[in-house]
């Protein structure tokens, strides 16, 4: 048997090309090794590992079989078929892949954190936090399984414990990589009378969406709030209560007295399920663009019927996006519903969806949806909004529209379990799959609950959907 050992610079150089997100580089590398020695298990393992970066689960599934039946002592090799196998909606060899990375390495924090996610995936909370609370016995300043145990209590109400685990991400990796050092104390919520605060926006446009409510707190308690955003954001955020300014950068903050990132505030707040604050709408838009959207509508899609906004993708870089994201013919029943004028609010048309797109004869508004100020004002002229697990609901729900939205499992922490409602937002409906993947159900309820809804409005007669 070839060595591996001659061959291990170039290995780790292909290692760091896909941790770099340059997999396609990292791919190249690992074929030109199988090249020169074809089945060696170290390349054939890593480049197992690269093609499921790149979403292609069966090749990855193959190659780390492959490797496995070589050397099946390894145990991060199984580790990683774990998660092939988790993308792949496959729970129950994807459980059996995990336990045998712990059984091979049984002091290995990840390798036992990894192992607390399937049973999640699965529902299994008890066998859940015992896996992970073994993962912190190895190794108690383990970041990623404080984050799991957090997800896992706000999924399941336990609030006051889950926020003070949920401050764990910012030893997380990703999270140190992509958020600048603040270079003022962290707030803790004390009064600044006269001193100005900073709040950071410091997650997904939705996590913004959901957690601005805080901001008027936030600012009540102090002489002055400054917001970190990104830019699509800031034509939105800055018109919420409180804040006196939008910046892009934290060094564009100027002085100031404390920072807290926006994420925080639940936890600075000591927010309960029973005391989620709901001032609904907290976010609005902008008058004028609502006028235009207005007519834009009327021109492009009529003032007739119900008009629905739909967003069926999300980032397709947010790490979930796997499990949330639908091709848009998978909801092509939305479209034949009688009364229905739908319209699409996506920024961007996935090319996978351009020919289903056309079929349906939609409209392609994404190039006036330039910032999160626009698409607030076009949801303000829209009767109801259909979304995935995306910032337009968020967004939606924000605003007190009405907002359906598809949910998948197991779902992220925000939309607790079991529930079809959510306590951060009263005008929100929840569809969920009855397991990981499954999503025939909830949308062919989704689609009957849209039948229900044009008749109702029908019934109710011409002025019976007032638009927010």
């Amino acid at each position: 048997m070839v060595s591996a050992d001659r061959f291990m610079p170039r290995l780790e150089e292909a290692q760091r090309l896909v941790n770099a997100g340059r997999a396609a580089e990292a791919e190249a590398g690992c074929l030109a090794v199988l090249a020169e020695s074809p089945g060696l298990p170290e390349a054939t393992a890593l480049l197992g590992f690269i093609v499921a970066r790149m979403r292609r689960l069966a090749e990855a599934e193959t190659l780390l079989r492959t490797a496995i039946a070589k050397r099946p002592e390894v145990p991060h090799w199984h580790f990683e078929l774990r998660q092939v196998l988790r993308y792949s909606f496959r729970l129950d060899e994807s459980l059996a892949a995990a336990r045998e990375a712990v059984r091979l390495d049984s002091k290995n924090a990840q390798f036992r954190n990894g192992l607390s996610q399937i049973h999640f995936d699965r529902g299994e909370y008890d066998q859940g936090y015992e896996a992970v609370l073994d993962a912190l016995a190895c190794d108690p300043e383990h970041p990623e399984s404080h984050l799991s145990l957090a997800h896992a209590l706000l999924a399941s109400g336990n609030f006051r414990a889950g926020w003070a685990e949920y401050e764990w991400r910012f030893r997380s990796r990703p999270f140190i990589a992509a958020l600048p050092k603040p270079i003022r104390p962290y707030w803790n919520g004390m009064p600044l009378p006269g001193r100005r605060l900073v709040v950071s926006a410091d997650q997904g446009y939705g996590d913004s969406f959901q957690f601005a409510r805080y901001i008027p707190m936030a600012a009540a308690r102090c002489g002055g709030l400054t917001l970190v955003c990104r830019p699509p954001q800031i034509p939105l955020l800055s018109r919420v209560s409180g804040v006196q300014r939008c910046v892009t950068d934290l060094r564009q903050a100027g002085e100031h007295a404390a920072f807290c990132w926006l994420a925080s505030l639940p936890y600075v707040f000591g927010t309960e399920l029973a005391t989620i604050p709901t001032p609904i709408p907290y976010l609005t838009a902008n008058p004028q663009r609502r006028a235009f959207w207005r007519a834009e509508l009327d021109r492009r899609i009529g003032s007739d019927g119900v008009r629905v906004g739909l967003a069926w993708a999300g980032n397709a870089d947010n790490t979930a996006d796997w499990r949330r994201s639908l091709p848009l013919e998978a909801l092509r029943a939305l479209a034949a519903v009688p009364g229905v004028r739908l319209m699409p609010l996506q920024t961007v048309i996935p090319a996978a969806d351009r020919a289903t797109f056309q079929a349906l004869g939609l409209s392609d508004l994404s190039p006036l949806l330039t910032d999160f100020g626009e698409t607030a004002a076009a949801i303000a002229n829209l009767d109801l909004v259909i979304s995935v697990d995306s910032a337009v609901a968020h967004l939606a729900g924000a605003m007190g529209v009405p907002a359906w939205t598809l949910i998948y499992e197991p779902a992220d922490w925000r939309w607790l379990t079991r529930r079809e409602d959510t306590p951060w937002y009263p005008t929100m409906r929840l569809f969920r799959q009855p397991r990981a993947g499954a999503w025939a159900q909830p949308i062919a309820r989704l689609v009957q609950a849209l039948h229900d809804y044009v008749g109702n409005a029908r019934s109710a007669g011409p002025n019976a959907v007032a638009r927010s």
